[in-house]
């Protein structure tokens, strides 16, 4: 049967696909290689195995597809065979094609022949085969191993993988663990006879695997007598690898924590950790990180390696200065970072230093303060301009009030806060009591500050006791508010008191709008003479001449 395949592949190779039309239509020989694709019959290995040597490339490529479903260890071992002779592409289908190649590769990295083991790498390079973790442990363990080191880096290389393949949740997510575990087990046979091979390949591998929760891991960190303690540490020092990376910076969290793995916190000063750590810690940091940055008295990178802030960004930045001031290096060591990032080239950073140099008042600190109020940033002029009165400097107020105007808001909402005792209900009760310059200065920055001046005066107004009415126009008046209170004067104008009614219509003469006009107009035909000439007077002025006014006759305006 076998033949009868062969002679039929060999006289059909090279057919063109049949068409018709536009269509493309499978031939006879690619109907074929679907069949042995698709089919349980030993008898098609043999088949496939010959036609990956034909001289037609479509032959081959074809071949190799139907192989791949195949899960035979003849199909297996022809693969790896010709593993060289493939291209790219072929090595990519077979990468992805999910065949598992373990039963040849693990033929290939056991044998004598230093050849055979060497393709047995290589291709472990490219096709994971986790499976074979255990047996590279065995072979790397092996000091005496001509390739030991060679099949570390393998090993090494597919712990990472594993680790990786692991992070993505599909269906393979319980397989692959399970894997890892007996991975695990094995490099942790290695960890505890640690003294016998030393090797760091397994080593990584190990802490590439683990997670903080192991408990050889936790046994080997904490025990300095431990014979792998002493590279484990130095490990978690130096490596850059994610992986390791985690490990240590699990430690801020835990409840216990390991004090060797929790101190790397604060030695690790290289661009990697530090960028992997203060994305993590960015926003409020946890009860735990805090309690666990607080047993830190060094810090390399808030110290004598603070230059490797200038590497983040603005938010990884400005969550160094928070960490920082969890821990407890010193209040000299903390100001020289403050006053680092607080001369940052990013925003973010300055703003940081800023807010947490507010626990500093001294001459130097007020300096800074006072020129970070022209920061470019608005969020840090608005952090700067909060700090004014608390500090005492000199000239805050006016200084505040110089960007109750600011176009951002931040900026705007900052000065309020920082004013605001000059409120409408204070002005309110000291009214009566002030001099006319105080009324008007004071009366002027409360309508800039208090945003509930116009509704409050607006209350006022309408109140029932005339003492409060009076007093309503006469702050209009010293606060300069016409404008804002232009609707309510309007509305006064109807009012019972012709008291108020004649102050109102002499207050309107600086509200320029038409319903002004109107109402004056309308206002210079009231019963009571006092509010007829106010009336007139506003609208000459509002007109800007004497003449554009006519009289009123006097029996029109007592009908």
């Amino acid at each position: 049967m076998v033949r009868i395949l062969r002679t039929w592949l060999a006289m059909n190779a090279g057919l063109d696909l049949k068409r018709i039309g536009n269509l493309r239509v499978p031939s006879g020989i690619e109907k074929t290689f679907q069949l042995f694709a698709r089919t349980d019959n030993y008898a098609a290995v043999p088949v496939l195995v010959d036609a990956l040597d034909s001289p037609y490339s479509d032959i081959r490529e074809s071949a190799l597809s139907s192989l791949l479903h195949q899960r035979h260890a003849v199909a297996q071992r022809a693969i790896v065979q010709r593993w060289r002779q493939f291209t790219p592409v072929q090595k990519s289908w077979i990468e992805l094609s999910g065949i598992s190649l373990e039963i040849a590769l693990r033929e290939l990295i056991q044998s004598n022949d230093q050849a055979d083991f060497k393709l047995g790498l290589e291709i472990l390079g490219q096709v994971y085969e986790y499976e074979l973790i255990p047996s590279l442990v065995m072979i790397v363990r092996d000091t005496n191993h001509v390739h030991h080191e060679s099949a570390g880096s393998t090993l090494i290389n597919l712990a990472a993988n594993l680790r990786k393949e692991l992070r993505n949740t599909d269906e393979r997510m319980g397989a692959a663990e399970a894997v890892r575990g007996r991975a695990i087990e094995s490099l942790g046979d290695c960890i505890r006879h640690y003294e016998q091979h030393e090797s760091l390949a397994i080593l990584e591998s190990f802490l590439v695997l683990v997670t903080r929760e192991n408990q050889l891991l936790r046994e080997a960190w904490n025990n300095t007598k431990h014979p792998a303690h002493s590279s484990i540490i130095r490990f978690l020092r130096h490596s850059t690898r994610p992986e390791i990376i985690d490990l240590v910076l699990g430690t801020l969290t835990d409840l216990h924590p390991a004090l060797p793995v929790l101190n790397i916190v604060g030695l690790r000063h290289d661009p990697a950790f530090m960028s992997e750590l203060t994305t993590r810690l960015q926003g409020t940091l946890s009860d735990d990180t805090r309690r666990n940055l607080a047993k830190l008295s060094k810090v390399a990178w808030a110290e004598e390696h603070c230059k490797v802030l200038d590497k983040l960004n603005g938010l990884q930045q400005a969550a160094a200065v928070h960490m920082a001031m969890a821990t407890s290096i010193g209040s000299e060591r903390l100001y020289n970072l403050l006053v680092l990032m607080a001369n940052s080239g990013h925003s973010s950073g300055r703003l940081a230093a800023l807010e947490e140099l507010a626990s500093y008042v001294d001459a130097q600190t007020n300096e800074m303060i006072l020129e970070a109020v022209s920061d470019p940033n608005s969020a840090v002029r608005a952090e700067a301009l909060r700090q004014l009165r608390p500090r005492g400097i000199p000239g805050a107020i006016k200084l505040l009030l110089q960007h109750l105007d600011s176009p951002q808001l931040i900026v705007q909402d900052t000065v309020r806060r920082a004013l605001a005792e000059f409120n409408f209900p204070r002005y309110l009760a000291a009214f009566d009591k002030m001099n006319p310059e105080a009324r008007m200065n004071t009366g002027r920055m409360v309508r800039g500050i208090d945003g509930n001046t116009q509704r409050l005066l607006a209350a006022e107004l309408t109140s029932e006791a005339s003492s409060r009415r009076l007093r309503a126009l006469k702050m209009i008046e010293v606060m300069d508010n016409h404008l804002d209170m232009e609707a309510d004067l309007i509305k006064a104008l109807k009012h019972d008191d012709y008291f108020l009614r004649a102050e109102a219509a002499k207050l309107l003469a600086k509200c320029h709008s038409s319903a002004v006009v109107a109402a004056l107009k309308e206002a210079m035909l009231d019963r009571n003479v006092r509010v007829r000439e106010n009336a007139e007077a506003s609208l000459r002025k509002i007109a800007g001449t004497k003449s554009v006014v006519s009289s009123i006759d006097p029996s029109a305006a007592a009908h």
